[in-house]
């Protein structure tokens, strides 16, 4: 089975796009999406499969972010229509504010949400910047004690443009899979050197393979 981590969006203004792919043209999906994880789900899930999405939200002050899980959903739904996957949805709310005890219930809730041997797949486009290590340390437990694979772990990046009125509009969308980056970091944890030089040359010779 799939199991989805996305973070949601906590503004009002969404933006759908054809994200070009940077680094795995597996994943290139020719539609237009506002989450960006749903172009890999797109490619990827298969008639009659389990996926299990976990929608991470933020309780903002307006309510954006749980409306966006709606959006999110129906997105996802849409595309599905074609493939026939059978889709679970599970949300995470929990506070705007960045506090060690918010961190460690997050985690421990999306932690409880883990299935053994289950296909892992991430986005860290949107949400507050402590989410993506929340769900790295999630990932790590996931590949260590219930044998999961990580898959993808996704972002989707876009530049601003000013326009006449003095609003910005995205543009340049592109698509980055982390996963490598996910898998260095775990290679360096398992690293045993002597000294830092032997450990900084091993790490260069890593990185330059």
């Amino acid at each position: 089975m799939k199991l989805v981590f996305s973070d949601l969006p906590m503004k009002k203004e969404l933006h759908a796009f054809k994200y070009a792919v940077d680094g795995n043209a597996t994943i290139e999906y020719d539609g237009e999406v506002i989450f960006p994880v749903n172009s890999v789900l797109a490619k990827t899930m298969k008639k009659g499969e389990k996926v299990k999405v976990i929608l991470l939200s933020k309780n903002d002050i307006e309510g954006n972010s749980s409306i966006n899980a709606g959006y999110f959903q129906k997105e996802l739904n849409k595309i599905n229509r074609e493939i026939g996957a059978e889709i679970e949805y599970t949300t995470i709310a929990t506070p705007f504010e960045e506090t060690r005890n918010i961190h460690e219930t997050l985690l421990k809730d999306m932690i409880n949400k883990l299935e053994k041997d289950a296909e892992i797949i991430g986005d860290i486009t949107y949400g507050p910047k402590p989410l993506p290590i929340i769900m790295f340390s999630v990932m790590n437990f996931a590949e260590k004690f219930f044998k999961a694979k990580i898959k993808n772990i996704v972002y989707g990046k876009v530049d601003f443009k000013n326009i006449d009125d003095g609003k910005t509009i995205p543009i340049n969308p592109v698509l980055y899979d982390l996963t490598p980056l996910y898998y260095l970091n775990s290679l360096t944890n398992a690293m045993e050197y002597k000294t830092s030089e032997d450990a900084v040359k091993a790490l260069n010779t890593l990185i330059d393979l």
